[in-house]
């Protein structure tokens, strides 16, 4: 099974920066303002994708998605993509369970914005053991560094999800080991990294000036 993610396209995207693939994961931040007159040419750039499989998770600038969640999950499953949120947070293919966290923390006013209790909270409910974690925002010290300063080697600081932190250590303590964790959002930590089994990927497509210059992370599984 091939996987092509990426992230924080903000804006309408071609398939130049995504290549083909069995599976298509957007992590978030598929909208720039999140306004209703964005919304249609971002599903257009989601249907024109030829990828069998489209699974979407939405981030904090996709107020849209959060206003009308309803709608939004039915006009994405017309253009052929699955969105991934708390009422339907797991799809399975092929026994490969794909798990959609759309949270973000500290971000008050921002949409699927949540304290850290609250997400602990939540993950706490949930009786899953995913193959793949597909979330918008990272967890904390995993490809979540943001660089304040132009000495990156010095000024670095570690902006991610706590509570997405402490489940993946509660998961690995009971013997449950994702294989990969899919995120975005901070668009200056992109790339991938393995964290003693489980490869943490950063897959924002705009780096910190909102350019779309980062291709999409290829997965095989």
């Amino acid at each position: 099974m091939r996987i092509v993610a990426t992230s924080d396209t903000h804006f309408p995207f071609t398939d130049k920066l995504i290549p083909d693939g069995d599976v298509f994961v957007h992590t978030g931040d598929l909208m720039y303002t999140g306004y209703v007159d964005e919304w249609y040419p971002r599903i257009e750039s989601l249907a024109a994708l030829p990828h069998k499989v489209k699974l979407l998770v939405p981030g904090n600038h996709d107020y849209h998605i959060q206003n009308y969640e309803g709608v939004a999950a039915a006009e994405l499953r017309k253009a052929g993509v699955t969105m991934l949120w708390p009422k339907h947070p797991v799809f399975e293919l092929k026994k490969v369970k794909f798990l959609g966290l759309p949270f973000v923390t500290g971000l008050e006013g921002w949409a699927f914005s949540r304290s850290e209790e609250w997400v602990r909270d939540y993950l706490a409910g949930l009786n899953e053991d995913p193959n793949i974690v597909l979330s918008h925002a990272p967890p904390y010290l995993m490809r979540d560094a943001i660089y304040p300063h132009k000495d990156r080697a010095r000024d670095r600081e570690h902006v991610g999800c706590m509570a997405y932190n402490y489940w993946y250590n509660k998961m690995i303590k009971e013997g449950i080991r994702p294989k990969h964790w899919i995120s975005g959002h901070i668009h200056e930590s992109y790339g991938s990294t393995d964290y003693g089994g489980t490869w943490m990927h950063n897959a924002a497509m705009c780096d910190r000036k909102y350019q779309q210059t980062n291709p999409a992370i290829v997965i095989d599984l």
